[in-house]
């Protein structure tokens, strides 16, 4: 990811190995910043595998809704891919706890939903992006990264066709929330 200054933002989507709910929500979020002109970039990574191609599943339901993964090479999670981030979003609560004990901090890391559920509270007055995500931050729970929680994903890897395109279509609408309480 490159800087996107002050008028972008650089979010990063992190799963266990990025190759299933990385990927769909990285192809979300790609096509909905394309089509509300939307200064973002998005980037992905995980913590297993590094050069690996998006699973058959993810490919074959991406593919379903018009998204092509077919450059899509999984990457390890790094502090420096984290520090270029302004916004990391996980899809399950040990992804953010990784990336805070890496890090050392807690800022700008979230779960997925977590982090619609934050932005969207954030007064509408705050238009902003980095300062919105900066309320989130000073707005969060200092328990939300323990446990297991509703606000986690549950990946479909290995799992049918139909479970990959549910989680699909949730991450799709998740990504389109988080943009809209991103700029509202």
């Amino acid at each position: 990811m490159t800087s996107a200054g002050n008028s972008g933002v650089r979010i990063l989507v992190v799963c266990t190995a990025n190759i299933c709910r990385s990927v769909m929500t990285h192809a979300a979020l790609r096509a909905e910043v394309a089509r509300r002109g939307l200064p973002v970039e998005v980037a992905s990574s995980g913590f297993l595998t590094n050069g690996d191609r998006a699973s058959d599943a993810a490919s074959s339901v991406l593919a379903e809704l018009a998204h092509d993964v077919s450059d899509h090479r999984s990457r390890i999670t790094t502090p420096k891919i984290v520090d270029t981030a302004d916004l990391v979003v996980t899809m399950e609560r040990r992804h953010s706890r990784d990336i805070t004990a890496m890090m050392k901090h807690q800022r700008k890391v979230f779960t997925l939903v977590t982090a619609v559920d934050l932005l969207s509270a954030v007064d509408p007055e705050i238009t902003d992006p980095l300062e919105r995500i900066a309320a989130a931050d000073a707005a969060r729970r200092h328990d939300d990264l323990l446990g297991t929680g509703p606000d986690e994903i549950d990946d479909p890897f290995g799992k049918s066709l139909e479970v990959n395109r549910q989680t699909a279509r949730r991450l799709g609408e998740l990504s389109s929330e988080l943009l809209g309480a991103l700029f509202p």
